[in-house]
């Protein structure tokens, strides 16, 4: 029988040396680093927002400096103005000073305020009557007195004068002092703007970068997505043809073999097209109704045409070597596989429990097998897991409470078909357990 590669079909070697990734592996990578990406990115947009908020407090504080600097401008102007006004008031107040400091000089050479008494007799002895006199000392009252006023209000004026100078000063400095203090927050304002903004378009462009490394990731699972469901479709339609070539070459086979029954050598074709011979399984004695039977011989009693003819099959194939690894024929549930589906008993590819089940095969007791039935070994915790300690035999012959089988690729890696009598079932990894699956047909 043509040996070949079964792509598509799920193997069971005792240590697994290559496997295909399954999409649902590669989508949960993916998701994982999708989900670390969110997360990065969630975390920039919160700083951003809380850049964003920085700035507009900033740009509150810049628009109300603003504002008090705009106050203060007005406040400068009128106080020009009332200092405009001001420096013409102190200017006519000094033209009115320096008019009656001239006023009073000339009153001093007339009259000297200090000598009184002196100057009113001079007036009265020189006086030529008596309402003269009277009336010389009037005159000089009058001038004392007016004099006095002058002076009186010479001193309040230079007062007023220096009061009034001194409030301009002093409001001028306070309010040069104050735009001093506004310009100089401005300056620290815009200063604090341009490195929020800075901040703020860096974590802009941060996040930008790894939103592009999520669309990166996104774009990769659907591409590995696609690549993988495109294999698989590849390998199950490559396996289904291997299946019905490989079926239809058993067939053949099984076909010359019943028209021949002493053949003792069965032909293979290799894939180099060179041939190669290989010793046939004994040819089995008939069995009879009760399943008893010696040596080699298939106890077939009650049991199907198809599943006699899978089990022959299988027995011719002992003493082969075929290749082992991923989908190879050389491994055991592959082997099986082959063996069933060339006697027209359709074994679907699968897991070690799924595989099974999609197929139409039901479980049974142990104590109740027969020939065409398959003996899986599966983990009790992971049926469907393809762990180390997963393996498949073909039952070919119930002789009481003996049963026969022929099993591939043990030893694991060797790829040789071998057949024991007398066999049971012994998992040897643990939590494993053994399955006795019958098939329909």
């Amino acid at each position: 029988m043509k040996k070949s590669i079964l792509s598509a079909l799920m193997v069971c070697s005792i240590a697994l040396t290559s496997a295909v990734l399954p999409i649902a592996a590669v989508a949960d990578d993916y998701d994982k680093k999708i989900e670390q990406q969110d997360e990065i990115i969630n975390g920039l947009k919160t700083k951003e927002s809380e850049a964003a908020s920085k700035l507009a407090a900033i740009e509150s504080d810049m628009l109300s400096t603003a504002t008090k600097i705009d106050e203060l401008t007005d406040k400068k102007k009128t106080l020009k103005d009332e200092i405009t006004t001001l420096y013409g008031e102190i200017s006519d107040l000094n033209v009115r000073i320096q008019k009656r400091e001239v006023q009073m000089r000339n009153q001093a050479r007339d009259v000297q305020v200090s000598g009184t008494s002196t100057s009113y007799l001079d007036v009265i002895l020189n006086s030529e009557s008596i309402s003269d006199a009277i009336s010389r000392v009037q005159g000089i009252s009058t001038l004392v007195k007016a004099n006095n006023d002058l002076l009186e209000q010479q001193n309040s004026d230079k007062k007023d004068v220096e009061k009034k100078t001194k409030t301009v000063e002093t409001q001028i400095s306070v309010l040069e002092t104050s735009t001093k203090e506004l310009t100089a927050k401005q300056a620290s304002l815009d200063t604090l703007k341009l490195e929020q903004e800075i901040a703020k378009n860096e974590l802009e462009s941060q996040r930008s970068t790894e939103e592009s490394k999520k669309t990166e990731y996104v774009e990769q699972k659907a591409a590995a997505q696609k690549k993988l469901e495109e294999e698989q479709a590849k390998q199950a339609k490559q396996a289904e043809a291997q299946r019905k070539a490989e079926a239809e070459a058993a067939m053949k086979l099984a076909e010359a073999q019943a028209a021949n029954p002493g053949l003792a050598r069965t032909n293979m074709v290799e894939e180099n097209g060179t041939t190669t011979t290989a010793p046939a399984a004994p040819t089995p004695e008939k069995p009879n109704g009760n399943n008893s039977g010696g040596g080699s011989s298939i106890g077939t009693g009650g049991v199907s045409e198809a599943k006699k003819r899978a089990a022959q099959i299988a027995l011719n194939a002992v003493g082969q070597t075929n290749p082992t690894g991923w989908g190879q024929s050389g491994e055991c549930i592959v082997a099986v596989q082959n063996w069933l589906n060339a006697a027209g008993i359709r074994f679907s590819p699968g897991g070690p429990h799924s595989g099974y089940t999609q197929s139409g095969a039901v479980q049974v007791s142990w104590s109740d097998v027969q020939v065409g039935d398959v003996v899986q070994y599966e983990n009790a915790l992971s049926p469907d897991a393809w762990l180390d300690g997963v393996h498949t035999v073909l039952v070919v012959g119930v002789n009481g409470s003996s049963v026969q089988i022929v099993e591939s690729n043990n030893p694991a890696g060797s790829g040789y078909v071998s057949t024991t009598t007398g066999w049971t079932p012994s998992p040897y990894a643990a939590n494993f357990r053994a399955v006795v699956w019958r098939f329909p047909g």
